[in-house]
């Protein structure tokens, strides 16, 4: 049934159920079923003409995942610093199954438009973030997003098999960081890190977005250092609160810093 969410895009943005039907191949009736299901908590709304979009609750959702996850949560004050120190766009990531998204982005007084902001799924293997994901990523995951993205990896030489792609990823890995330039907008460019969380395990990725004249002159080191930095405090008080929301000490033993992950 959630599939059915997976349809709506910008440039399919109503449909119906016949259409729901042929495309998740399933039958009328379930298809019925599934829009009735998603109707009633505001997932989908009636767009007239037996077509249907995406609801207003999903507004809503996005509301509470800003103000709930941990990571943005516990994280804004870092991310905000940073943010106004360097005048960049700073920007976060997640992998979600094959899926590579930014999370949170906030505007730098540079004044940068990145193509691939809060809320959209990026290239599998282009972006200094997309490269910091995989690079941090369990090799039975990075295996699988692979598999499902066989078409797009082709067409890059940073990944056109999986040997070659796991090559170029332990090489980000050893740096330590990931930058790209002009690889998802002509006139920007990036750098990454990666970026623990300690509520799940995981680990997601920072990065900030510069013009290529800024790229050019910026001291790279510094940078790195500045987004580490960013990256541990927003550790630490993650830790700090705890991932329920209450205030907790942080937990002992773990190593927060990023440096050489």
């Amino acid at each position: 049934m959630l599939a059915v969410l997976d349809l709506f895009t910008e440039r399919e943005p109503a449909w119906t159920p016949d259409a729901i039907a042929q495309r998740l191949d399933c039958s009328l009736p379930t298809a019925y079923r599934y829009v009735r299901a998603l109707l009633q908590p505001g997932l989908l709304r009636r767009a007239g003409a037996g077509t249907y979009v995406l609801g207003p609750r999903i507004v809503e959702l996005d509301f509470r995942m800003r103000t709930t996850d941990p990571l943005l949560r516990d994280g804004d004050a870092a991310l905000r610093a940073l943010c106004e120190d360097t005048g960049c766009d700073v920007v976060v990531a997640e992998a979600l199954g094959d899926r590579l998204i930014t999370v949170q982005q906030l505007h730098g007084s540079e004044g940068v438009s990145a193509s691939f902001g809060r809320g959209r799924r990026m290239p599998a293997f282009r972006g200094m973030l997309s490269k910091t994901l995989l690079a941090w990523m369990p090799r039975p995951a990075l295996r699988r997003l692979h598999a499902a993205h066989l078409d797009e990896a082709a067409g890059e030489a940073f990944a056109q098999d999986f040997d070659t792609l796991v090559a170029n990823l332990k090489a980000i890995r050893a740096q330590g960081w990931a930058s790209s330039v002009g690889e998802l907008d002509p006139g920007l460019a990036g750098i990454a890190v990666p970026l623990p969380r300690p509520d799940d395990g995981g680990t997601a990725a920072l990065g900030v977005i510069l013009s290529k004249r800024r790229f050019a002159t910026t001291d790279l080191a510094a940078m790195v250092r500045r987004l580490r930095t960013t990256a541990d405090d927003v550790v630490r008080a993650i830790d700090a609160r705890g991932a329920d929301g209450s205030r907790a000490g942080p937990a002992a033993g773990r190593q927060t810093s990023t440096a050489g992950r």
